[in-house]
């Protein structure tokens, strides 16, 4: 994903569900305001453009954002290293935008004009999108500025990049054979159950009552009854009137215990009393699909692209790099 060429649209339009966006960088000094204002403080300058520290705030904050939803095994990162980053990327933008503007590449107003309409229509009228707008102190102009830098590089990469860049038949086979990992569908189970439940009003005798409840119910249902019945007459769980189908489930998606004993299940089979944190289970097996490899025609379409999107990102990098090695960057002051 070329985050690096995206990243003023992805964090504009991200205002419209977040009310986060991204103003980025080389607004130009005629835009400075009060020095009492910290937002208009410059906290870098790349070729005489400067960052103002109300961007690096943003991308900080979007970064956040982002870290919210990573992986819960993964450190989280602190402020100064989400800093850094967010810095980073800003001052690779702004390189960006100078060398597609050196190159004499410019936006397309009628496809930003779409944009900025795509992002308005989002919200539930113009006032609220204006409000929205206030709370991060983006205005209109800021929005629309960014819109177009973004543009304008995307312009450059499809016109002198994406030419260059292509991926063969015998590319896209070679990766699918070398991480058959990433086609694999996991293992699924579908099962229903009946659910009685417990909390911590139930005493030890009433739970004993549940499991026999339970056991009782297995027998009645391995000797012809309609488990979907059972499920509906006696489970005590939302979907008692849908015969207890919680539908297809993957592991890691249950308590520990409970998908011990659920994938421990052959399709057709009935469980045991199983509990869990909500209670007393009776447990049946309608399916249970292996692990299974993808077959090759059904992801070599979006694989070429992925491959290809790929290779686009490996010589955007490449380009930064390049054009850091050129350029004047300078970091006037310790951020805070």
């Amino acid at each position: 994903m070329r985050k690096r060429i995206v990243v003023w649209a992805a964090l504009v339009a991200a205002l419209a569900a977040t009310l986060l966006g991204s103003c980025s960088a080389g607004r130009g000094e005629s835009a400075k305001a009060a020095p009492e204002d910290l937002g208009q403080q410059i906290v870098a300058r790349v070729n005489g453009a400067p960052i103002y520290a109300s961007d690096l705030n943003l991308g900080t904050t979007r970064l956040q954002q982002k870290g919210t939803f990573a992986a819960p095994e993964k450190e989280p990162k602190s402020e100064e290293q989400l800093r850094d980053e967010a810095l980073q990327v800003l001052i690779e933008n702004e390189l960006l935008f100078q060398e597609a503007q050196r190159r004499g590449f410019a936006a397309a107003q009628e496809t930003v004009d779409q944009e900025m309409e795509a992002i308005a229509g989002q919200f539930p009228g113009p006032a609220t999108f204006e409000k929205a707008l206030a709370q991060m102190k983006v205005t209109r102009e800021d929005l629309r500025r960014d819109l177009t830098r973004a543009q304008t590089v995307e312009r450059m990469v499809e016109s002198t990049i994406e030419p260059g860049v292509g991926v063969s038949p015998e590319e896209v086979r070679a990766y699918y054979d070398a991480n058959p990992q990433l086609f694999t569908d996991p293992e699924r189970i579908h099962i229903r159950h009946i659910l009685l439940r417990v909390d911590t009003s139930t005493s030890e005798e009433q739970k004993a009552e549940m499991r026999r409840t339970l056991e009782d119910l297995r027998k009645r249902a391995l000797q012809g009854e309609s488990f979907e019945a059972l499920a509906d007459k006696y489970s005590q769980d939302m979907r008692a009137g849908k015969g207890g189908d919680l539908g297809y489930l993957a592991r890691g998606q249950l308590a520990k215990d409970f998908e011990q004993a659920v994938f421990a299940l052959k399709a057709g089979q009935i469980s045991g009393v199983v509990s869990s944190p909500y209670g007393y289970h009776l447990i049946q097996a309608v399916d249970h699909q292996p692990p299974a490899l993808v077959g090759f025609e059904k992801v070599k379409v979006s694989l070429a692209g992925f491959l290809h999107r790929s290779k686009v990102e490996e010589a955007v990098t490449a380009l930064v790099k390049e054009l850091r090695e050129k350029a004047k960057i300078s970091i006037p002051r310790k951020r805070k």
